[in-house]
């Protein structure tokens, strides 16, 4: 029996789940969020809420326990960080004209790349083929496939004021979501496939219109954007779901200002950063009813 003790809680933190809403406070103008072992990591772009300024005074948190356990896990000047991957143990976040990636045990900057090209403020990122990142750059609109190993860029399309990127693997499509022009909540859903060379972008059937942000792929039918609605005083935000099957769309309140929305697989979790009020939301995706049959 003692020997099974261990067992059974390894079997219990495996399968956990949050299963009330959480909210972490005490962020630094949150952006991105993704989940590593028990806890977060979470881009901060700073005191000031300026995503376009070269001031040094971004960081990426650590956040565990329901709370921000270190502001600054990794000691180096970052500007504006944005979206946040890990591929193995290295965590690849982009910093406005940077990629950099960390070795997430020893805290030591292992990558840094500055694609070619003027004005670039990279943002949001995915993974593909556990070994590639698709980086988008919400001012010139180029999505860019990055070999982190060989440091090759490669362009795979280009769309206005691109933000959230994901990839769905079993089926070969990138999609993602923009921000419409100047940012004025006429942006849509597109896709392509990454493994076919002559591929280009084009809108999801029936696609949802808004504010994007963020974007995550919750099972094989169904991906979730979060949707600032505007950037203007904004007093509230939506989550859209969006059904592959149906092409058809749904939206649930949300807090204003959601930001690079993330799924925590193993606690079957959302993660919301608050970017204006400074907070990380930890939603249980059962407790949602984010398809239309729940």
């Amino acid at each position: 029996m003692k020997k099974m003790i261990p067992l059974l809680l390894t079997a219990m933190l495996v399968t956990a789940r949050i299963c009330a809403q959480q909210t972490v406070t005490s962020l630094a103008t949150p952006e991105s969020a993704v989940a590593w072992k028990d806890g977060y990591f979470v881009s901060q772009i700073g005191p000031k809420p300026d995503p376009f300024t070269k001031d040094g005074d971004g960081s990426i948190a650590w956040v565990q326990g329901g709370k921000v356990q270190s502001a600054r896990y990794f000691n180096d000047t970052l500007n504006a960080p944005k979206g946040l991957e890990i591929i193995g143990h290295t965590l690849y976040v982009t910093d406005m004209d940077h990629l950099k990636g960390y070795d997430i045990d020893t805290r030591k900057k292992v990558f840094d790349l500055v694609p070619e090209g003027k004005d670039r403020q990279l943002n949001d990122l995915t993974v593909v083929h556990d070994s590639l990142l698709v980086v988008s750059d919400c001012v010139t609109g180029d999505i860019l496939l990055v070999n982190p190993r060989t440091a090759a860029v490669k362009l795979l399309g280009n769309l206005v004021v691109a933000n959230g990127v994901v990839y769905d693997e079993a089926a070969d499509q990138l999609y993602v979501c923009t921000m419409g022009p100047g940012m004025n909540g006429e942006g849509h859903l597109y896709h392509r496939r990454v493994d076919v060379e002559e591929d280009v972008f084009q809108p999801v059937k029936n696609s949802p219109t808004g504010l994007f942000d963020g974007i995550v792929q919750l099972d094989a039918s169904h991906l979730l954007l979060s949707d600032w609605i505007t950037v203007k005083a904004p007093t509230e935000g939506l989550l859209q779901v969006y059904d592959l099957k149906t092409a058809t769309s749904r939206s649930i309140k949300a807090i204003h200002s959601p930001a690079d929305i993330a799924l925590d697989k193993r606690r079957h979790a959302l993660l919301i950063p608050v970017m204006l009020d400074g907070k990380l939301q930890i939603w249980p995706l059962k407790k949602l009813a984010l398809f239309s049959g729940q």
